[in-house]
């Protein structure tokens, strides 16, 4: 697995970086979830300060959940808000499509999506964009070599919120990420029982070691089990190589997150 440089953080090394969404619908709502986020880090940074490797290093903005995701003027202005507010962090701009889990939207937003990633890419202040892997292959493409340009890195993500697929399809999902531009490749699914949380624990472990059955990867990959079933496999990126997990503040944005002070004190249990 390499490891990749996004500004002054690094993925593939072993040390998972931790993720927070801001989820609101307005102005006031994502702001004021800023601000929480922003607090409450501060003030954890200065407790685990002895450890550099617990730190939430990346914000992500999930715009599916956004009224006005629509309004190329809004959506930069307010990515640049939230930008003023971490101005050390790395921002993940995320539209999550309603198929894969997104907010449910009542308007055109859906028929937009590649629209607002563009507007998102060319605002000049995201580090880094989500791009669904089943918008299509020409789509993923497009768009990456689009962020690439703008020098925006991109997470080729995959969600599966009904089940775990099998191993095999999963290693090509992942082959196809990295062929299309992905710079992490992430996949997201829905384990019934303990063997699907003991196989992704596998497949990230193959995975980052160049062990896989089909074709290798060599980006860094993120690779969640999702629900308390599958809680562990958010804390075992030192162990099986997964680069990115995701914590919340707050409100969260996916089943099985785990609050940023139980993330860090467990990240700090899994590195002694």
């Amino acid at each position: 697995m390499e490891k990749i440089m996004i500004k002054n953080v690094c993925f593939g090394d072993y040390i998972p970086k931790v993720c927070v969404p801001i989820v609101g619908r307005n102005r006031e709502e994502i702001l004021g979830q800023a601000q929480l986020i922003r607090t409450e880090s501060d003030i954890l940074a200065k407790k685990f300060s002895g450890d550099e490797a617990i730190n939430l290093s990346v914000i992500e903005f999930r715009a599916d959940f956004y009224d006005e995701v629509t309004s190329c003027i809004s959506l930069k202005k307010m990515i640049k808000e939230i930008r003023d507010i971490f101005p050390e962090k790395l921002l993940l701009f995320t539209y999550r499509s309603e198929e894969e889990g997104g907010e449910l939207r009542h308007d055109r937003a859906e028929g937009m999506i590649a629209d607002i990633q563009e507007n998102a890419i060319n605002s000049g202040n995201i580090d880094m964009v989500d791009i669904e892997l089943m918008s299509g292959n020409y789509n993923v493409a497009r768009l990456a070599a689009r962020a690439h340009e703008k020098g925006v890195a991109t997470v080729i993500s995959y969600h599966n919120f009904d089940e775990t697929p099998h191993d095999g399809r999963l290693e090509r999902y992942l082959w196809t990420m990295e062929q299309l531009g992905g710079d992490i490749l992430k996949i997201a699914v829905k384990p019934k029982n303990e063997i699907d949380v003991e196989r992704m624990i596998d497949l990230t472990e193959r995975a980052a070691k160049g062990k896989m059955i089909q074709n290798n990867v060599t980006k860094p990959i993120a690779i969640i089990s999702m629900d308390e079933l599958g809680r562990r496999t958010r804390t075992m990126g030192r162990k099986t190589g997964s680069c990115l997990t995701f914590s919340y503040v707050g409100d969260g944005s996916a089943p099985g997150q785990i609050e940023l002070l139980d993330m860090y004190k467990e990240l700090g249990a899994k590195l002694i």
